[in-house]
């Protein structure tokens, strides 16, 4: 947005939901240029089909998307070195790439200092400090992604080991014998590396069994050569990372925990943690009667109320059955579904709220531990929660997770949840059974048969995963 003016929109690429965000930015003589948001990775390494959308934008191997002329790559300027992992993968695809080393505020607040011509040298790319939030570096930044769009391709400073470079050229020769189209050495790096990932299971669909042989035979090759294909990506990159921090970072020798990182420590924390997921879900889904009641109220009493009397005098509909269609059915009928609109939004608003300030990735790493135990992982609980207010983003968001048979479970059992639809179901019967009364002198009992009933769709999901 801040390229862009804020100008975007959303789309979906064909057979795979993810949102991009598109915008125009106008350069110095005028031109427009075109501003892709990919979704965000640490990793170029894709292990569902969600990260493999980077992959295939960045090689061009989107039909619905021309493949860009140049790259930017997003770090924070306060945890360079594991966002540098990226930009080492971002520079092999072969794009002039710019860094934006964004949240310089954060780094100068956290002791850390970067120096970002030395870095830019150490990497082989422009490197421009920002601050987005404020807009600082941002006309810098449009500079330097003008003079990319004339540029080449950086040269990478590093080595990938002899066996390595050999193999990629046995797979090279392997699709040509099969009369197949070249593929970028790039996405064959990463078919060759990342053992079970998206890139290998597309190539061995794409180009067939003899091309999976000399995959395999190019494998085993690396292995016999003294090389472990298991760690020699990790261990050349950060190699090569560790030596461009040390010549261009310089961060506090003990650094101080931060407030964040307190605040970490109770919420993740087995006990505590699990005691504050408890109280904080507790306190959304009583809210959810408590602050609703009066705006339902309003909603029913005088909205609704109010638009059946002003009807209830026109004396052109008479006393038959168009009367009653008007106030019964259209006006009654759209209030009944209406006046649990409050409610919805209000889950909706703290569900959002919650995702937003970060909370939901820390309930995932707690949740890690227990769904790991039914065959799931820590990832499974945020599609599992997207679903209490709807099963189908929640189905939809389950994408991210890498093991494809964690993906299934997840799909399977994200239904079970108690979705936003069965909101009035719940309201009315308990409305109809449970008493206003309080337990504790300050506890709403029918808040609380709420979250009973929420609970009993996790308590069944689970063993059933």
């Amino acid at each position: 947005n801040a390229l862009t003016g804020g100008t975007a929109l959303t789309g979906n690429y064909p057979g795979v939901t993810v949102d991009k965000r598109v915008g125009t930015m106008k350069a110095s003589d005028g031109t427009r240029v075109h501003v892709l948001d990919l979704p965000g990775t640490y990793s170029l390494a894709a292990r569902s089909p969600d990260e493999m959308v980077a992959v295939d934008v960045l090689l061009g191997r989107r039909p619905d998307t021309p493949r860009p002329q140049a790259a930017v790559v997003v770090v924070d300027a306060s945890n360079v070195e594991r966002n540098l992992y990226l930009v080492t993968q971002v520079m092999e695809a072969g794009l002039p790439t710019v860094v934006a080393l964004n949240l310089m505020d954060e780094a100068e607040s956290h002791g850390v200092d970067v120096d970002v011509e030395a870095l830019g040298d150490a990497l082989g790319v422009k490197v421009v400090p920002t601050v987005a939030s404020r807009g600082d570096g941002v006309h810098a930044l449009r500079l330097e992604i003008e003079e990319a769009l004339r540029g080449e391709a950086p040269e990478r400073a590093w080595s990938w080991p002899p066996p390595v470079e050999a193999a990629l050229d046995d797979l090279e020769q392997a699709l040509q014998n099969a009369g197949l189209r070249p593929r970028p050495r790039a996405e064959l790096r990463r078919a060759l590396l990342d053992e079970g990932g998206e890139a290998e299971r597309r190539l061995r669909a794409e180009a067939g069994a003899p091309v999976g042989a000399a995959l395999d035979a190019a494998r085993r090759g690396i292995e016999e050569s003294g090389v472990r294909l298991a760690s020699v990506e990790a261990d050349l990159r950060h190699a090569f990372i560790e030596k461009v921090g040390a010549a261009s970072i310089d961060g506090p020798v003990d650094p101080q925990p931060t407030l964040s990182d307190r605040v970490d420590g109770v919420l993740t924390h087995r006990v505590w943690g699990s005691l504050a997921l408890l109280v904080i879900m507790t306190l959304v889904f009583m809210s959810i009667f408590a602050w609703a009641a009066p705006i339902m109220d309003f909603v029913d009493g005088t909205l609704i109320g109010g638009l059946q009397g002003w009807a209830d005098g026109w004396g052109w509909l008479g006393d038959g059955a168009l009367k009653s269609l008007v106030i019964d059915g259209i006006i009654g009928g759209v209030g009944s579904v209406v006046i649990f609109l409050p409610q919805i939004l209000i889950l909706f608003f703290f569900m959002g709220l919650l995702e937003g300030c970060g909370y939901m990735s820390r309930a995932a790493f707690l949740m890690d531990r227990l769904l790991r135990r039914c065959g799931l992982s820590g990832r499974s609980f945020i599609p599992m929660l997207s679903s209490f207010a709807c099963a189908i983003p929640g189905v939809m968001s389950a994408r991210t997770i890498g093991n494809r048979q964690d993906r299934l479970v997840t799909i399977l059992t994200a239904p079970l949840m108690s979705c936003s639809a069965r909101i009035p179901v719940y309201v009315i019967f308990i409305a109809a059974f449970v008493p206003a009364a309080h337990v504790l002198g300050f506890l709403n009992l029918q808040g609380l048969v709420f979250v009973a009933m929420y609970l009993v769709g996790i308590l069944v999901a689970i063993p059933v995963a």
